[in-house]
């Protein structure tokens, strides 16, 4: 019997990027740069966050399709 550690390797992988995200949202929240914005820069920031998280979704979406059909770890 083979065991495969390929999923084990991409859960811890996956959590490090969790936290990390997690930390650098914390962080990254109230800096000089998001203090200087005037309301109209903040209104176009606020839009483009929006559409790049709507893309995000997309891939997301698409990803787990693409999963579905693939299974390219149905071995492990």
């Amino acid at each position: 019997m083979e065991y495969c550690r390929i999923s084990v390797i991409f859960a811890y992988a996956m959590t490090i990027y969790t936290l990390s995200s997690i930390y650098y949202f914390l962080r990254s929240k109230n800096t000089p740069f998001m203090n200087s914005l005037t309301k109209e820069q903040l209104e176009i920031k606020k839009r483009s966050a929006k559409e790049r998280k709507n893309i995000f979704f997309q891939g997301v979406g698409l990803s787990f399709i693409l999963l579905v059909f693939w299974r390219p770890f149905s071995n492990c």
